[in-house]
């Protein structure tokens, strides 16, 4: 039961990226000189990326050096080579096999991070099956049921789960904070002139990942969500594509603009209906547009999944259609869903995603207005 939920995931974005028309299985042999977005069954990069990779499918493969960031979501991913900036994955198998420039975060049923890999920045991984084998120069911080450490880890170290294991060549450089079940746990001669202790409080947030720990309630969570997330893709894909897709031509080398024009919404709005409240004769209309306002909010990633969707099939000139669209609007719901659980990322992660969001949409909407006026 460890791995259905993450495997859920990865069924859902498989389902939408086998339904793609131009793109089955990817093989990247010529140089990306830059950001490079992918969706397909199975992905195999064998050259070099110089900005970020996006990909998302259910085999994925990455042979030859990434320049930015690697973004990964599906079914397997199998990472061979160098990374000179962050990698944020969530898919249902991971083996790390290289060397990353800075953080790694995972989401995963099962992942292996090989002795042969080096990360320069901070480990997360929120799993059911967890092997750390190799060097962490940040800080590590894994959450899961089965846990084995067998590898260095260079500053603090948490580590929360129900079975946790560390192996003869692991080394602990920094204090260690840890809970499992039995509140105690054979170090053996890792520890380096530091300390290892027993916190009964990370035993909260253990009772609080049942979306990582993928046990009977937390399947019972995400299909909720799930089959909830999709339902509302649906509905407001069908009734403002037309919407969606002009507000995409505002993201084209605009995204500083986007994110300008989206500050001043989330922050000009409350502002706006304060005011209004404070005057007799507003109220009504103060009340209301709260009412809106608190809408935008909670269904704001929604929103940004479809848009981003439609900004990759516009980028790439893919030939999506209606149902295409709204499955890979799902996956990139739920991959925005995962990153935004990150303590303090996960609020700067949602504040820009809404604000890019409705300043393109905004956007869209006075540039529509201009076309009325001067037509």
């Amino acid at each position: 039961m460890k791995t259905i939920a993450i495997l859920l995931i990865s069924l859902c974005s498989m389902v939408s990226f086998g339904q793609t028309q131009n793109e089955g299985d990817i093989v990247i042999n010529k140089t990306q000189e830059d950001d490079t977005y992918h969706a397909g069954e199975t992905i195999r990069t064998n050259a070099v990326v110089q900005g970020d990779l996006v990909i998302a499918g259910g085999n994925l493969t990455v042979n030859d050096s990434i320049n930015g960031d690697l973004t990964a979501a599906g079914g397997e991913l199998f990472l061979n080579s160098y990374v000179a900036d962050d990698v944020r994955i969530a898919v249902g198998r991971a083996i790390i096999d290289s060397e990353i420039g800075d953080d790694l975060i995972v989401f995963g049923g099962e992942v292996t991070i090989t002795e042969n890999a080096k990360i320069h920045g901070n480990l997360k991984c929120f799993a059911g099956n967890i092997k750390m084998n190799g060097e962490v120069v940040g800080k590590l911080e894994v959450k899961g049921a089965d846990i084995l450490i067998n590898g260095v880890v260079q500053k603090t170290s948490k580590i929360i789960g129900e079975d946790i294991t560390i192996g003869s060549n692991a080394k602990f450089h920094n204090a260690v904070e840890f809970w499992n079940s039995d509140k105690e746990i054979d170090f053996k001669n890792s520890l380096v002139n530091t300390k290892a202790q027993f916190n009964e409080d990370l035993g909260k947030e253990q009772s609080e990942l049942s979306l990582t720990t993928y046990g009977t309630r937390s399947l019972s969570s995400w299909l909720k969500y799930i089959l909830t997330a999709f339902l509302g893709i649906l509905v407001f894909h069908a009734l403002f594509k037309h919407a969606f897709t002009q507000a995409v031509e505002s993201f084209e080398n605009k995204w500083l603009k986007s994110f300008g024009f989206g500050l001043v919404y989330l922050i000009g709005i409350p502002l706006i209906i304060i005011f209004t409240l404070l005057i007799t004769i507003g109220i009504s209309l103060g009340l209301f547009a709260a009412a809106i306002f608190i809408f935008s909010l909670l269904f704001g990633q929604l929103i940004a999944a479809i848009l981003l969707a439609y900004y990759v099939k516009y980028k790439k000139d893919m030939n999506w259609g209606f149902w295409n669209v709204t499955f890979i609007a799902l996956g990139f719901l739920l991959l925005m869903r995962l990153l935004t659980t990150i303590p303090y990322v996960g609020i700067a992660v949602s504040i820009v995603i809404l604000a890019i969001t409705y300043g393109a949409l905004t956007l869209a909407v006075i540039r529509s207005k201009k076309q009325r006026v001067t037509s």
